[in-house]
């Protein structure tokens, strides 16, 4: 405890009294000045501690250090870096996203492609189909048509076999062409469903009926290509594969735009 004196009255008292207990004088004020001073540690002059340096030296008021704050500035570089990082993030997953979106967009540009591609080789097969149908019929049965004549009559006089009536036909440059473009179609329908393989998860319900529609259409144009049987079994099968590949199509068509 140290002592002072009473600017009022001279009394000395201790500096941690309120008031002189000789005449009264309030000394808060005067108490709250001096604690808030502090003494210089290198020249001992007495200055405010709110000040940031001893006013008489220079020196540095040991309790305004600002070291502390070097923590928030670190803190805040930490933050700006988590906000880049998740940023940088963001941006990733909308580059995935929209990776993801063009897939898809492609994916569904071929399953349009390949469907309709079968469907122009079914109908080519189909033409084909139903002509070797009458040309085999019309030379069993001797009937006469402006379109089957020149396969199954020769001279003016039928053949006398219908496998002669069909290689009559297969011979023919222009069923030869159209024979030719079937086969082309079977080529560019099986490379467009090897990159059909495993379909996006929203795909896969078209892809199943797709599968289907593939299997219809190959036995469709096989059928087409290398005609077996009798007339009445290969009349059947050929009837139930058309009708069977018109079906798959139609169900598939339900998944396209």
């Amino acid at each position: 405890m140290a002592l002072i004196y009473c600017p009022q009255c001279g009394q000395a008292i201790s500096d941690k009294a309120a008031c002189c207990p000789r005449c009264g004088f309030v000394l808060f004020a005067q108490n709250t000045a001096l604690h808030n001073m502090m003494k210089c540690e290198d020249c001992g002059t007495e200055y405010e501690k709110d000040l940031s340096s001893c006013p008489a030296c220079g020196c540095p008021n040991p309790d305004m250090n600002t070291e502390p704050q070097k923590p928030k500035r670190k803190c805040i570089a930490l933050i700006v870096i988590a906000v880049v990082l998740a940023a940088v993030a963001a941006v990733g997953l909308l580059g995935f996203s929209a990776m993801k979106k063009a897939e898809k967009k492609q994916y569904y540009r071929n399953m349009e492609t390949v469907v309709y591609t079968m469907l122009d080789g079914a109908a080519d097969a189909e033409t084909a189909g139903n002509l070797i149908k009458s040309v085999w019929y019309n030379s069993i049965y001797e009937e006469e048509d402006v379109k089957t004549d020149k396969y199954t009559m020769k001279n003016g006089r039928f053949v006398d076999d219908f496998n002669d009536a069909l290689s009559n036909l297969f011979d023919d440059t222009d069923f030869k062409e159209d024979i030719s473009q079937i086969k082309d179609n079977q080529s560019r329908v099986t490379t467009l469903m090897k990159e059909l393989k495993n379909p996006p998860k929203e795909y896969e319900e078209a892809y199943a009926a797709l599968m289907t529609y593939y299997d219809s259409y190959l036995k469709l144009t096989k059928m087409v290509i290398n005609p077996t049987g009798s007339l009445k079994s290969f009349s059947e099968d050929f009837n139930a594969s058309d009708t069977d590949t018109v079906n798959s199509y139609e169900k598939v068509e339900l998944y396209l735009d």
